[in-house]
């Protein structure tokens, strides 16, 4: 991550990861990458992944997955969002729940038409529309403007008018 950050000069994205703050695993962010994500203008997916959004997850899979599984929930998955809106600031966050890369998501967010629930788990901590909208794609999209022509071009028709 550092060394992509070192050498972009457009913004990136980190898809399919959460914080190394709130779960320390491998595959995510750690706080001085989301701060240098913001100044890169880019954009983490936090991901909805067990494994990653759960440091006990992670041992309870990495010692055998022995006995019941930690419980795992949206609330978990928010933490992180809030986590790297926190650092790197609320432009520079998305979702990438990875649907098709695990076999386990936690059980309020099982598929795309949950998102509405991690909405509002956001919505109860304070989040505005805006910052909701932006989460839910805007961010994203902003980026893939910014680093491909095609997509730049066609912009307009990705996103309906509101």
């Amino acid at each position: 991550m550092r060394d992509a950050l070192d050498v972009a000069t457009r913004p990136v994205v980190f898809s399919h990861s959460s914080t190394v703050a709130v779960a320390d695993h491998p595959r995510n962010v750690p706080d001085d990458v989301l701060a240098r994500l913001a100044d890169n203008g880019g954009v983490v997916m936090v991901t909805f992944v067990p494994a990653f959004v759960s440091r006990a997850w992670a041992d309870w899979e990495e010692s055998g997955s022995v006995g019941e599984p930690p419980h795992v929930t949206v609330a978990d998955v928010a933490d992180h969002v809030e986590h790297a809106r926190d650092v790197a600031g609320a432009a520079h966050i998305g979702l990438g729940g990875d649907y098709d890369g695990t076999p386990v998501l936690p059980p309020d967010l099982r598929d795309v038409s949950r998102y509405p629930v991690l909405a509002e788990e956001l919505r109860r901590r304070g989040w505005g529309d805006a910052d909701l909208r932006a989460l839910a794609g805007g961010n994203v999209l902003r980026v893939l403007e910014a680093t491909d022509e095609r997509f730049a071009r066609t912009a307009h028709l990705a996103v309906a008018p509101r």
